[in-house]
């Protein structure tokens, strides 16, 4: 009854204030109090309701990764955004709706403003009068700020700070305020707004659980752990939620793992696992509590069972490949790496879904094999981790350098190896290698028998596996109300992506997904090249394994083949030195490559180089003696090399830069003197240039400097052909633009010396033959209706020329130019006879009206030099000079 007599009340009201009107141009005491009321329960309140809409979703969809220290707050991680995006949205549209219908800006009137109070006046000089707009514009930031978009909050945040001063909403605008400058990196801003709120007496205390884990976030980002320690735990008896002060405890127990208090850690991870929490973190508390008491003051072999223990649970189906991973570790501190190694490839055989731990898995193995080193492993592990990472990954671009680098170290090792091998086998006497090869083919047949083993135990494990969860599904089914679909069911959609992760490994969501497989390396192929990398080795090995075939087909069996064997391994183990010294900076790997090609191969054409790179190794690990050793080794053999002159002659390199800044010099003054107009003396100083400094880089610009300065008293047509063979020259040059830039302008004003230029080219490039079978053309565009014109060309020689049995063909000619070719008649005179008819029938245009035809006759030699040469108005005037 009270409800509904309340409900009447708030009606007469709201029916009185309509009324008297509720314009937010009249500032009353009842249009305030209309506008208060209906921005508070129907605006805000729904706004309100969409914000911890958004929230929720993020609670619920939000995916830690307890391997890191886990994020204070999860709503500002990057992937948490689109979580709440569509509720945030209506979020900043409601609190939009609130500000622009209800904020009363207008003076409230007063009869005599010299009489006012200070409260009386403070009131006056508001600049809003509605008491809920500070509050949309707060929570409008902060649905910005969920959304990532932090110039917007910013803007929010500060009008907040600039128009409500002294109102209680400043200090909670404040808090987020730090917190947007802490997510923007702007540090310094953060610390301040920061100090000032933690040292003020007055602070509301209501907002010290906001304050103090956002102190923490700061701290965190400064990787100051133990201050963020310090507020951590300020927070946890003034935090409400329980959710959240578990939160807290778990990130205290990492944050003490990270500093070694391994007994806070394990005592807190303990505290974590007491309160109850969702059943993932629970987990990890389990794993990170045992590997810290391991780390502090237990034995590893307790802990390793505990680890097994948890494998054996139903429930760590899902988590099998963190457990995996943390025995990994375990044996890695005990310094048991080939259990370790074990260990971390089960955890990425037994990965379903986790993005993060697979990575995390791949990039532990490689640094692993990298440390080792056994780099071809190593890159087979950083390939597969840069499959699962984005580019704003944490240090991809050095990863990816490494993997690139690798790869490139792989490529070359598979060559020599490959190499290697067969040089040797075709050294064998006939039967002594076929008992070779079928020794290696039993092997073979050994190692596929065990594989087939290895995997039907994996299925029965998998089948075991899946038994077990299918069974605790059904009990869980049977104690819940009902059955639900397999897609709205959390547990059966796991256990389907873990069985199909397991058969078909990770698979991007795309078209045909079940065929991107990739294509195995075998025997005698190597490794695939890169797109546009040349490469010498044998063509792909399609034979069995298990055949002789597959290991003969690349055995050299002639001299030459033997050269060209012992050429790629050459080049090969040259390579590998290299990148072992450039790239992964193993300068003993590197030195080792480099001794064994110098004695392999005397006579190399790496042979300088090895030195000089054994010399800098050398060097580098201060060893004085081989220093010394391979020095004289390059000045004695190669006395006239570049390196043997900058080793023995330590002012070698300021004398060749004395010459450089020589020539430089002689060079600009050269061209001083073409601005000046003399040309005479600059064609002397050019032909001088190109005689004493042969091969130096500015050798193209003297070139075009004398040919514009002896243009100036030649004849244009001989101008024009000096610049043409300066193109011709220096391909691809500055210089060469410049001067087809010349020769372009020149061919505008005078069009006839290209002409006549055109027509000597043409003359020597085609050849007079009328009695040679001919073919006929149209030189088309490309983009014209190619296809139809052949259909009308076809139903046009059925309907003339049906005796001929001709053919119509597609020539490419230039990149703008196409030739639709008929072929083929017996000489000029009955090619001409088809050009004439079919260049005058209406029914060659028929529904491409708009098509442009050159029609032409040429013979078969002159059509393929037009082919080559690729010029249509080059043949033109040929054709036109002598096919009248």
């Amino acid at each position: 009854m009270k409800r509904l007599s309340a409900h009447i009340t708030l009606q007469v009201f709201l029916t009185l204030v309509l009324l008297t009107g509720c314009s937010v141009q009249k500032n009353t005491g009842l249009s305030r109090a209309y506008h208060n009321l209906t921005a508070r329960f129907n605006v805000l309140f729904n706004g309100t309701e969409s914000f911890k809409k958004g929230n929720a979703k993020i609670d619920e969809g939000y995916r830690d990764d307890y391997a890191e220290i886990l994020p204070i707050f999860p709503f500002a991680e990057k992937n948490a955004s689109t979580l709440a995006s569509s509720d945030m949205d209506r979020t900043i549209k409601k609190c939009a709706k609130l500000i622009s219908i209800h904020s009363i800006k207008v003076k409230p009137k007063v009869k005599n403003s010299k009489n006012l109070t200070p409260g009386e006046r403070e009131f006056f000089n508001k600049k809003e009068y509605n008491s809920f707009v500070d509050d949309a514009y707060l929570l409008m930031g902060k649905a910005h700020f969920y959304k990532q978009e932090y110039v917007e909050a910013s803007e929010i945040f500060r009008l907040i700070l600039n128009d409500f001063k002294n109102q209680p909403i400043i200090p909670e605008t404040q808090i987020w305020l730090a917190r947007l400058l802490i997510e923007t990196n702007q540090f310094k801003d953060a610390y301040e707004i920061l100090n000032l709120l933690l040292n003020k007496p007055d602070f509301p205390s209501k907002l010290l659980p906001e304050l103090y884990p956002t102190a923490a976030e700061y701290y965190l980002k400064q990787k100051d752990f133990i201050q963020t320690v310090t507020h951590l735990q300020k927070s946890i008896p003034l935090e409400k939620k329980k959710k959240i002060r578990t939160r807290y405890h778990y990130i205290l127990a990492q944050l003490f793992e990270k500093t070694g208090d391994l007994k806070q850690a394990s005592e807190y991870y303990s505290l974590v696992i007491k309160m109850n929490p969702v059943y993932e973190m629970a987990f990890n508390a389990r794993i990170n509590r045992a590997l810290a008491f391991q780390q502090g003051f237990g034995r590893a072999d307790e802990i390793e069972s505990e680890l097994t223990r948890m494998l054996r649970d139903d429930k760590n189906i899902e988590y099998q490949d963190q457990i995996y991973f943390a025995l990994g570790n375990l044996a890695t501190k005990e310094g048991n790496y080939p259990k370790a190694i074990e260990y971390y490839k089960k955890s990425v055989d037994a990965n379903v879904d986790n993005e993060q731990q697979i990575t995390r898995s791949y990039l532990t193995l490689a640094n692993l094999y990298y440390s080792f080193p056994d780099y071809p492993n190593a890159q087979v592990y950083y390939d597969s981790a840069l499959t699962q990472i984005e580019p704003d990954y944490p240090g991809y671009e050095s990863l990816f350098t490494k993997s690139k680098s690798l790869t490139r170290l792989v490529h070359e090792i598979n060559i020599f190896e490959l190499e290697d091998s067969v040089l040797k086998l075709a050294k064998l006497p006939e039967q002594e290698l076929y008992d070779h090869i079928d020794a290696i083919i039993e092997s073979e047949r050994k190692n596929q028998e065990l594989e087939r083993q290895r995997l039907q135990d994996q299925q029965l494990d998998r089948q075991f596996g899946n038994e077990v969860a299918v069974q605790n599904f059904a009990k869980q089914q049977n104690t819940s109300e009902g059955s639900r679909w397999y897609f709205y069911n959390d547990a059966a959609k796991s256990m389907g992506n873990r069985e199909f992760k397991l058969t078909w490994g990770n698979r991007k969501l795309e078209d045909h997904w079940q065929r991107s497989v990739k294509t195995a390396s075998v025997f005698a192929a190597g490794e695939e090249s890169e797109p546009g990398e040349e490469t010498s080795a044998a063509p792909l090995n399609t034979f069995n394994k298990l055949s002789r075939e597959y290991y003969l087909v690349n055995i050299p069996k002639t001299d030459s083949a033997v050269t060209a064997s012992l050429k790629r391994l050459e080049a090969a183990e040259y390579n590998m030195g290299i990148i072992y010294k450039t790239d992964l900076k193993d300068l003993d790997k590197a030195s080792a490559a480099f001794k064994d090609l110098v004695k392999r191969f005397p006579t190399s054409e790496f042979l300088l180089s090895a030195y000089f790179n054994l010399y800098s190794i050398a060097r580098e690990q201060n060893n004085e003696a081989m220093t010394d050793y391979y020095k004289n080794i390059i000045a004695g053999q190669f006395p006239e090399s570049m390196y043997a002159k900058v080793l023995t002659n330590p002012s070698y390199i300021q004398e060749l830069e004395q010459e450089e800044k020589k020539i430089r010099d002689y060079y600009a003054e050269t061209y001083e003197l073409y601005k000046s107009g003399n040309y005479s003396e600059v064609v002397a100083r050019t032909g001088y240039a190109l005689s004493g400094f042969k091969d130096h880089p500015l050798i193209p610009q003297f070139s075009y400097l004398g040919l514009l300065a002896a243009g100036k008293n030649e004849d244009q047509k001989i101008f024009r052909e000096n610049l043409l063979a300066l193109i011709t020259k220096y391909p691809g040059s500055e210089v060469a633009g410049d001067a087809q830039n010349l020769v372009n302008y020149m061919d505008k004003e005078h069009p006839e010396l290209k002409e006549a230029q055109d027509k000597i080219i043409s003359r020597k490039l085609f050849q007079v033959d009328y009695d040679s079978e001919h073919v006929f053309a149209f030189i088309v565009d490309k983009k014209s209706n190619i296809n139809q014109l052949i259909f009308n060309i076809i139903n046009f020689n059925l309907d003339n020329f049906d005796k001929l049995n001709l053919r119509a063909d597609i020539a490419d000619l230039n990149n703008r130019q196409n030739l639709v070719v008929v072929k083929l008649f017996r000489n000029k005179d009955a090619v001409m006879e088809y050009l004439h008819a079919i260049s005058t029938s209406e029914d060659i245009h028929k529904d491409i009206p708009e098509i442009s035809l050159v029609p032409v006759a040429i013979s078969l030699e002159n059509f393929n030099i037009l082919k080559s040469e690729k010029s249509s108005d080059l043949y033109l005037k040929f054709y036109n000079e002598n096919y009248p």
